[in-house]
């Protein structure tokens, strides 16, 4: 029944001195506890999942401790499941190698256990407290210069149980990061980059991001050739005017590789050269630029810095720009732009969509624009759409109508196809004649009460067409398809269709028309005016939505 050995013991009973019997089982008892451990690793170690190669299993503990590593401690259980697990873990330096803050004594723990493996830190003020051990544990992590591969410090806090961090102090430990590849501070109002920080060089750096940092002179932000993305923010307190536009082309041109570049509110406010007659810098490589800033800094930039071949453009128009300079001269700024990215504007925008911003409480109304041009390119194989984004256009001063005029003006809309309108603005005559008789026009979309802006219009413009028989082109000669959403359609109106759209050209193609989360329409209605425009319109309607966001079945009978 007992093993051999423990059966001795037993036997014994009686046999020997009390004391050398409880030493000699307390050996048995340590023997037995060392072969059951050894006989459930062995359980363990014939699971299928611990049949995985350990380099494998390390990476499933990385991938399952990325979610949690900023706020909390917890991923650390996994690695107690078992032995394999733990001896596993324990082996893997990249595990450690990402280091958390949240306890600054354990911080110095991962380090250590990160052998010399690249180190990434990723430390935010909002789950740590602002103690000397945090001071003591991100210095010794900085001060590890030459095994760092990505930093992101983010130094933005409400949080009363937290403070913002002395930057300066940390980064001006780390002189020189030669495998840095990921650099991202985000703060307030701080000094930071007047120190060492990485004056040594961070040759191998792909992606800045500066948010609050004070930069006072271009000279102090850290970059390289290998830089693929800029990011710089303005802090709230700084001034621009020390910052010049020959320092900026300076530093665009130290990065030849760039392709994504975005600037809040840190553009230039001087000349970019002090000679008129300078040819503008242009940076080839760029795919991606984002300007958040007055008209004015945003056309001095475009008129220096040519972007030929940029896919994306987004520009932001700062929120009080009507209060400060009145009414945006975006004639101007969109003709800076045709400078700039000649190549793009010159083939031609394909698609125009105009959205209402969400409103923010004591702030006025604003739009979006979003214009997609046609592909420059010879070749129809490259399929990525270049498109420019304008951002943030208020309407106390500009109504959204004086964008459209304003592109139209500066670079034509001959190849407009998709015009979509999701505005609460009113759109005047005078731009509805801009776009009648644009020969490629295919798509409208209207939201809201601006149908009704389209539909006059197409009324006057037929009782003019019956005035003068010798009109040579009908409104809107290439449109296919109409959709109207969240429109109020009223009896008066919807008799007028036959006006409207029985009458199409022969030339023309046939319509669709939409009539998608309307009110104000019955199924007589729908029939009578489907009867009204002829085979070559096509009605369909969606219906609207009932409380519980279902299509509403049952047609009103009058």
């Amino acid at each position: 029944m007992w093993s051999i050995a423990t059966q001795r013991l037993l036997d014994k009973d009686g046999k020997i001195l009390a004391d050398e019997h409880r030493e000699l089982i307390r050996k048995r008892v340590n023997e037995l506890k060392n072969e059951i451990c050894a006989l459930h690793r062995l359980h363990n170690t014939l699971a299928p999942i611990n049949r995985l190669p350990p380099e494998i299993l390390s990476r499933i503990f990385v991938q399952s401790s990325a979610e949690c590593r900023q706020d909390s401690l917890s991923w650390i259980q996994v690695t107690h499941t078992c032995h394999h697990w733990r001896m596993v873990a324990l082996d893997s330096a990249a595990l450690w190698s990402d280091i958390s803050f949240v306890n600054p004594a354990f911080t110095k723990v991962m380090l250590a256990r990160s052998k010399n493996a690249p180190l990434h830190v990723d430390l935010s003020t909002s789950y740590t407290r602002k103690t000397p051990a945090i001071y003591e544990a991100l210095s010794e992590v900085l001060d590890q210069g030459s095994r760092l591969r990505s930093i992101a410090i983010d130094n933005v806090t409400n949080s009363r149980r937290s403070g913002r961090l002395h930057l300066r102090r940390f980064l001006s430990k780390c002189y020189a990061a030669p495998i840095l590849e990921d650099l991202r501070l985000h703060t307030s109002m701080d000094h930071c980059l007047s120190s060492a920080f990485l004056r040594g060089g961070s040759p191998t750096l792909k992606h800045l991001e500066l948010s609050g940092c004070i930069i006072s002179n271009w000279n102090t932000i850290p970059f390289g050739t290998a830089l693929l993305t800029l990011n710089l923010a303005r802090s709230s307190s700084q001034v621009n005017e020390n910052l010049s536009g020959s320092g900026f082309i300076s530093l665009l041109q130290n990065v030849p590789s760039l392709e994504n570049l975005h600037i809040r509110f840190l553009l230039p406010r001087g000349l970019y050269s002090q000679s008129p007659a300078a040819a503008p810098f242009t940076h080839s490589k760029l795919r991606t630029l984002e300007l958040i800033d007055y008209p004015e800094n945003i056309e001095a930039f475009l008129r220096a810095v040519y972007v030929p071949n940029a896919e994306n453009i987004i520009l932001s128009l700062d929120d009080d720009v009507t209060l400060r300079y009145g009414y945006p001269d975006l004639t101007t700024l969109f003709g800076a732009l045709q400078s700039s990215w000649h190549k793009v504007v010159s083939a031609g925008i394909g698609e125009l969509r105009v959205s209402s911003d969400e409103l923010s409480y004591g702030t006025p109304p604003s739009h979006s624009f979003w214009f997609k041009f046609n592909n420059p390119a010879s070749t129809a194989s490259i399929q990525s759409p270049y498109t420019l984004d304008l951002r943030r256009v208020q309407i106390a001063n500009l109504e959204a109508e004086a964008v459209i005029l304003a592109a139209e003006e500066c670079w034509g809309m001959l190849e407009l196809q998709v015009l979509d309108l999701d505005t609460d603005a009113e759109m005047s005559f005078s731009t509805w004649e801009v776009m009648w008789s644009l020969p490629k026009l295919q798509d409208i979309t209207t939201v809201g009460p601006l149908f009704d802006d389209l539909f006059q219009y197409l009324i006057e413009e037929h009782i003019y067409m019956e005035e003068d028989p010798g009109t040579p082109i009908s409104p809107f000669p290439a449109l296919s398809s109409l959709t109207v959403e969240d429109a109020a359609l009223s009896p008066e109106e919807l008799y007028q269709w036959e006006i409207v759209f029985g009458d199409r050209p022969e030339h023309a193609p046939n319509l669709k028309v939409t009539l998608s989360q309307c009110s104000g329409l019955t199924k007589k209605m729908l029939e009578d005016t489907t009867a009204l425009v002829g085979p070559r319109v096509e009605i369909v309607w969606e219906g609207q939505l009932d409380s519980h966001g279902g299509a509403v079945a049952i047609w009103d009978a009058d």
